[in-house]
């Protein structure tokens, strides 16, 4: 790849060929360029290949957006044995995800007296050796396995804030950075992951949180600490991100309505278990092994949540995790109520109510996350999790799988909140009718460079798959068989090449009578199978109402691909 200060871009003869004659087509047609080695730079330029310019609409109030969210944030790699690490926090936070997750735990024992007095709870101590013991057969059983991890890359050095103003939106470095006190850690618990301190946490997520995007922050907290590091919990909070924290409302009450998007540029919103105000003088709410548990699905009744302090609790104000019961309970009718459940559970609640987990999603905020035997950090596929209407999809962004793609695809440009569509939104207490269309969609594949190795030339091809749901107005059709399926509703391929620079010749993909598509919510998906050393995957999707920014010929870079190259696909789409 040719460095930005050269005259042309260095492009191999398949993929130039096609280039020339995009040039001259456009000159006949009367588009005016430069030169020819400016309409090849211009080509070759990420804004190229990027999505349409976005406004987008924050008027509505926020339970009528979808989320980019992440799901155990803090982990660098897999879910038994990988590092926690602040890196993880700055890595999604500059990538532009909105609602984050912390899990906070006893960073070491508390005082007996805090254990027993202010939780009621005897078992602590056995309880801590054996997460001690299992973290430690986690080590000695697993070890051999870490060869085969991929943790994210460490986000490099930067300056301290550089690009921030002095004095703009910084708070002050709280004095007690090293209190010398016991202070809560946030790690994957009952696993062998390393932990990282709270407050390290808490300070990233000051500095980064508002970087990519000025749209607000959700941190979503597990809390499994006594009720003595909580109150250091609160203190932190309020030392790193007051100033960010939303105000309670003079008049806020249960049923006060969900703010706009709008009203909440650059503030956090704190989700938080949600303690009823005639409990919170009497006991502390209790969670359960149910309520915002990751690891719900497997761990079951092993994991006993800490529970939550007034003082905590208090934070959250329009983000309230509620234990799920059913949706007839009283806090389902709650403006502020978020029920966090996993994808098993969700397409149970799907097979047993069919259409509920929508009509729900239509006024209330939901969040959606992986099932615990997600080991590898691998992903549920969140298309059909968004057709149901569930806001916050949490997915691992350890690494850059389908799920991923298509995470990027629909948040690209938007400042992680997209408003939903019609139909998947109350308007004025009324439901407008879902909009759908129907689509004959041709992609012509030109050419690809730089595939493979050089060592070796591979049989290259291009296959091409829609993700595009299912007919049905609440989605529930394509739901049980769609959460499952990465690989696109509909699918095409390409001949094979066998060429590092093949030249496809404008072979044809067509993707003729879709029908019933919603384009908010629909992609195209190119994936380019490049044998190498290990398997290399080329991959680009691509939300189909927010098509690329340049008709016509389209350059696809992947930066992601192997060794640090850049891998380029060459080619055009019509609808």
């Amino acid at each position: 790849m040719a460095s930005a200060e050269s005259s042309s871009p260095e492009l191999a003869a398949s993929v130039l060929k096609h280039a020339k004659a995009e040039y001259e087509a456009q000159l006949q047609t009367g588009v005016k360029h430069d030169s020819f080695d400016h309409f090849l730079t211009t080509l070759v330029s990420p804004e190229a290949s990027g999505p349409l310019p976005i406004s987008p609409n924050i008027s509505h109030k926020i339970s009528q957006y979808f989320i980019s969210s992440s799901h155990n944030t803090y982990l660098t790699g897999n879910q038994l044995w990988s590092k926690s690490s602040t890196d993880a926090y700055k890595d999604v936070l500059k990538r532009g995800c909105r609602c984050i997750e912390i899990d906070v735990w006893d960073g070491d024992s508390p005082s007996s007296a805090s254990s027993s007095d202010a939780e009621g709870q005897t078992g602590k101590p056995h309880e801590e050796s054996e997460v001690k013991k299992l973290r430690g057969l986690f080590k000695k059983g697993l070890g051999r396995l870490k060869s085969n991890d991929k943790p994210i890359k460490a986000v490099q050095n930067e300056a301290a804030r550089p690009d921030s103003s002095p004095g703009e939106d910084h708070m002050p470095t709280p004095w007690r950075t090293m209190s010398g006190r016991a202070e809560p850690k946030v790690y994957h618990g009952y696993t062998a992951t390393k932990e990282v301190p709270f407050r390290k946490v808490a300070e990233v997520i000051r500095d980064y949180a508002f970087r990519k995007s000025d749209l607000p922050l959700i941190v979503s907290f597990e809390v499994h600490t006594s009720a003595e590091q909580q109150e250091i919990m609160v203190e932190i909070i309020n030392d790193y991100w007051k100033q960010y924290l939303v105000p309670v409302p003079a008049d806020f009450s249960e049923t006060t309505p969900l703010p706009t998007l709008e009203s909440l540029r650059k503030r956090i919103l704190i989700k938080v278990k949600y303690t009823p105000p005639e409990k919170v003088d009497k006991s502390p709410s209790k969670t359960t092994s149910h309520e915002e548990s990751s690891d719900d699905e497997t761990q079951g009744e092993q994991v006993k949540k800490g529970t939550i302090i007034g003082a905590l609790g208090r934070l959250g104000v329009y983000t309230r995790s509620c234990h799920f019961h059913g949706f007839d309970q009283p806090e389902a009718k709650l403006p502020t109520h978020i029920f966090a459940l996993g994808e098993g559970k969700l397409l149970d609640l799907h097979e047993e109510s069919p259409g509920q987990v929508f009509k729900h999603n239509l006024d209330y905020l939901m969040r959606a996350y992986p099932k615990g035997t997600r080991v590898r950090s691998n992903n549920l596929d969140p298309a059909p999790f968004w057709r149901q209407g569930i806001q916050m999809v949490a997915l691992n962004w350890q690494q850059m799988n389908a799920a991923m793609m298509l995470n990027e695809a629909m948040f690209a440009g938007t400042g992680g909140w997209v408003l939903k569509p019609e139909g998947y939104r109350m308007e004025d207490g009324t439901l407008p009718a879902l909009k759908r269309t129907d689509m004959d969609l041709t992609i012509r594949i030109l050419a690809a460079q730089g595939l493979g190795i050089e060592e070796g030339i591979p049989d290259a091809y291009v296959k091409c798959e829609l993700h595009v749901g299912a007919q049905s107005d609440d989605g529930a059709s394509d739901f049980r068989d769609g959460a499952k399926n990465k690989g696109g509703e509909w699918k095409r391929k390409t001949s094979v090449r066998h060429s590092r620079d093949p030249d496809f010749a404008g072979e044809t993909l067509s993707f003729a009578g879709v029908t019933g598509v919603v384009p908010d919510l629909s992609f195209v998906r190119y994936v380019a199978p490049i044998p190498v050393s290990i398997v290399e995957i080329m991959q680009h999707v691509q939300r189909l109402c927010a098509g690329p920014a340049q008709s016509g010929l389209t350059l696809l870079d992947a930066a992601w691909s192997c060794c640090g190259r850049t891998v380029r696909l060459c080619g055009e789409y019509t609808s």
